[in-house]
C-alpha cells in the first residue's frame, strides 16, 4: 500500500510539474532574452554621462537585453517606476539602452510613454512620443540613448509614475531593451506587457531581472500664479470622412496657483476658429472641453484647441494641436433605376387623361436630357398622348432600405418642358413608407428646367429603412411634357450608431463584437433599458483612448454601431460601455 501511495505521489507531482513548465512556457513563448542562462556577460559600452544626473536604478552595466517574440502582439513593452523628488514636477529627458541581435534594425523606431500611476501600476497614459533610436549595436555592446521629452510633457503633480517604451514585436524584431541582472542592484519595480496580456512584473517573464537600463531626468515644474493648459487629445476618431460629424474632446488643466473663472477654450481647424466655450477650474484642477466638428473638405486639416487666459504666464502650453486627414465618403448605389421596366415603381392617374410610362427612342418629342441617359426613359408627356389630354400623374418608388446609409442624395437625370405658370414639377420623398412627405423640388411654369443631373440631399433618410421617393407631375394644359432617367438614391456606408428593433430592452447588456477578429470594421451592439447618457469608447492595450464611438443621449432601446480600425494597427483593443453606473468592457482583436 505505501509503494502504491508513492508511486502515486511522484505522478502526482510529475504531473504538477509538467503544468507548471507548461504555464510558464506561455510566458517564454512572448518573452525573450539574449542571455537566457544569465551568465555574466557584460557590456562593453560606457554609458558616459546620459541620464547621470537623474533617476537612475541601474548598476550602468547590462548583463542581459530583454525583448519581445512576434507572439507578444503589438503593441508590448516595459515601464519602470519613476519617482518624483518635489511637486510640481516635470520630466525632460528619458534615456533608454538599446542592443539587437545581427538581424536585428539598426535604426529602431517606438514610442515613450509615460502612465500614470494606478494601485502601484502603470495606468492612464499621461503624454506620448515617437523617437527613433539611430545606429543601435549588436550584443554585446549596448548604447543608451537620451532623448529629450516635449516642453509639454505632461506634470505630475502626486504620487508615483511610469514611464518606458512598447514597439511592435510583429513587425520588428531582434531588437532589446538593456538589462541589470547584477545581484547587487536592488530590486527595482518595473513592468511588462504584451498586447494580450495586463501589466506584470518584469521578473515573471525574466527571473533574473534587477533594473531596466531606463533613466529620466527632470525637476520642479516652474510655478505660475496663473497658468492655463491645452491637451492631450483625450477623444480623437481613428478616421475623419467629410460630411460626418465627430467629437473632438481635449484636456484643460489649471497649473497655476490661482483660481481661474470663464477662461475661453477655443477649437480651430484649419486656423480657423470653430467654436469656443469657457471654462472655470481651480487651482490645480484638470477638466475636460468637447466640441462638435463636421468636416466639409477633405484633405490634410491641423486640429488645434487653444486656451485663452488674459493673464497666462506660461504660453508654452496653450496650445495642443495634431494633423488629421479627411477622407471623402465612398458613395454608393442604394438605389438605381435606368428604367428598362416600370417594375420599381407604381404609377397612378391623378385626375388627367395621360400618365408616366416608359418610352424608347425615337421619341415623340425632342427630350433634351443629359448623356449619361440611354433609352429608355420615364416621361409624363401630354403632347404624345394627344391634343386636349392633360397630365396629371404620379410616379412613387417601392420602399428602399437606407437603413445602412448616411449622406444619401437623390440624383436624376431631368428634361422639364413647360408651358405656362399652371404647370408644375414636383419630388418629394417620404421616410416612413408613405405616411408624410417630404418636398425636394417644387418646379412652376413657365421656366424651363432642362437637360440636367439633378442631384438633392435627402437629410431625413439617414439610417432609415421605409423610405420611397415620388414624382409628381401636373399638367392641365397640352403640349408639355416630363422626362427623367437614371434616378438613383446613393449614399456612404453609415459609420454611426442605429437603433435596432422596436422592443425595449430588460436589461442593460453589452454584446461581443462581430466579426473577431476583424479588418478593418466590426459591429458592437448594446442594450439600454431605460434613456441615459451613453459613452461607448474604445482603448488601445496600454490604456489609451483610440476612438469614441457614442458620447449622448439615447432612449431606451438596443442599438448598433461600427467601428472602422482601418487606421489603427494590429492588436488587442477594448471596448467600454458606461450608462449611468453600468459599466461593462469586452476585448476584440483587430487583424491585418
Amino acid at each position: 500500500m505505501e509503494n502504491k501511495m508513492n508511486k502515486l505521489f511522484k505522478i502526482f507531482t510529475f504531473v504538477f510539474a509538467l503544468s507548471f513548465i507548461i504555464g510558464m512556457n506561455v510566458n517564454a513563448q512572448d518573452a525573450i532574452s539574449l542571455n537566457p542562462n544569465s551568465l555574466p556577460i557584460h557590456s562593453n559600452n560606457d554609458f558616459g554621462v546620459n541620464c547621470s544626473g537623474g533617476h537612475i536604478h541601474d548598476d550602468g552595466v547590462a548583463e542581459n537585453g530583454y525583448g519581445w517574440n512576434p507572439s507578444a502582439g503589438n503593441p508590448s513593452g516595459f515601464a519602470t517606476k519613476f519617482v518624483p523628488t518635489t511637486y510640481p514636477y516635470k520630466f525632460t529627458k528619458f534615456c533608454v539602452a538599446w542592443t539587437r541581435v545581427a538581424s536585428g534594425p539598426a535604426n529602431h523606431t517606438f514610442t515613450i510613454y509615460q502612465w500614470q500611476s494606478v494601485g502601484g501600476l502603470p495606468g492612464p497614459v499621461m503624454d506620448s512620443i515617437v523617437v527613433t533610436a539611430v545606429g543601435v549595436p549588436v550584443w554585446t555592446t549596448v548604447t543608451i540613448f537620451d532623448f529629450d521629452l516635449p516642453s509639454t510633457w505632461a506634470q505630475v503633480t502626486s504620487g508615483d509614475v511610469y514611464i518606458g517604451v512598447m514597439w511592435n514585436p510583429v513587425t520588428v524584431s531582434g531588437i532589446y531593451v538593456g538589462a541589470d541582472q547584477s545581484t547587487t542592484t536592488p530590486l527595482w519595480p518595473g513592468y511588462a506587457k504584451t498586447a494580450t496580456a495586463a501589466w506584470t512584473p518584469i521578473q515573471t517573464y525574466f527571473s533574473g531581472y534587477r533594473a531596466l537600463l531606463t533613466r529620466a531626468e527632470g525637476g520642479p515644474a516652474t510655478s505660475y500664479a496663473h497658468d492655463y493648459a491645452a491637451g492631450p487629445f483625450l477623444s480623437l476618431p481613428t478616421q475623419f470622412i467629410k460630411d460626418s460629424t465627430y467629437t473632438i474632446k481635449s484636456q484643460i488643466s489649471n497649473l497655476g496657483t490661482s483660481n481661474e473663472t470663464n477662461v475661453p477654450v477655443a477649437f480651430f481647424v484649419a486656423g480657423s476658429q470653430q467654436s469656443s466655450v469657457n471654462l472655470s477650474l481651480t487651482a490645480g484642477q484638470t477638466d475636460s472641453v468637447s466640441y462638435s466638428w463636421t468636416p466639409t473638405s477633405a484633405g490634410s486639416k491641423e486640429l488645434k484647441v487653444i486656451s485663452r487666459l488674459s493673464t497666462d504666464e506660461n504660453k508654452a502650453n496653450d496650445t495642443v494641436k495634431t494633423t488629421v486627414t479627411v477622407l471623402n465618403a465612398p458613395i454608393v448605389d442604394i438605389f438605381c433605376d435606368p428604367f428598362t421596366t416600370t417594375a420599381n415603381w407604381v404609377i397612378t392617374n391623378d385626375g388627367g387623361t395621360c400618365v408616366w410610362m416608359q418610352r424608347s427612342t425615337p421619341y415623340p418629342n425632342t427630350y433634351t436630357l443629359p448623356t449619361t441617359s440611354v433609352s429608355p426613359v420615364l416621361s409624363a408627356d401630354a403632347d404624345a398622348c394627344g391634343s386636349s389630354t392633360t397630365t396629371l400623374t404620379t410616379a412613387t418608388s417601392i420602399t428602399i432600405n437606407c437603413s445602412a446609409y448616411e449622406n444619401i442624395k437623390l440624383h436624376f437625370d431631368n428634361d422639364w418642358n413647360a408651358i405656362d405658370a399652371a404647370d408644375f414639377a414636383k419630388v418629394d420623398y417620404s421616410t416612413n413608407g408613405g405616411t408624410t412627405w417630404t418636398n425636394l423640388i417644387n418646379w412652376q411654369g413657365p421656366t424651363d428646367v432642362r437637360n440636367t443631373h439633378e442631384v438633392h440631399a435627402m437629410p431625413n433618410a439617414t439610417q432609415m429603412a421605409n423610405v420611397k421617393v415620388r414624382f409628381v407631375s401636373i399638367q392641365p394644359g397640352y403640349d408639355w411634357w416630363w422626362a427623367i432617367d437614371n434616378v438613383c438614391l446613393r449614399g456612404s456606408p453609415a459609420t454611426g450608431i442605429t437603433q435596432t428593433g422596436s422592443n425595449v430592452p430588460t436589461e442593460y447588456a453589452l454584446l461581443q463584437n462581430y466579426p473577431n477578429p476583424f479588418n478593418p470594421t466590426t459591429n458592437i451592439k448594446f442594450d439600454i433599458p431605460e434613456q441615459g447618457f451613453v459613452s461607448l469608447k474604445v482603448y488601445d492595450v496600454v490604456g489609451k483612448e483610440v476612438a469614441t464611438l457614442v458620447n449622448e443621449v439615447k432612449s431606451a432601446g438596443s442599438y448598433a454601431v461600427d467601428f472602422n480600425g482601418s487606421n489603427l494597427s494590429s492588436g488587442v483593443y477594448f471596448y467600454r460601455l458606461e450608462v449611468g453606473s453600468f459599466t461593462a468592457v469586452k476585448r476584440m482583436i483587430l487583424l491585418k
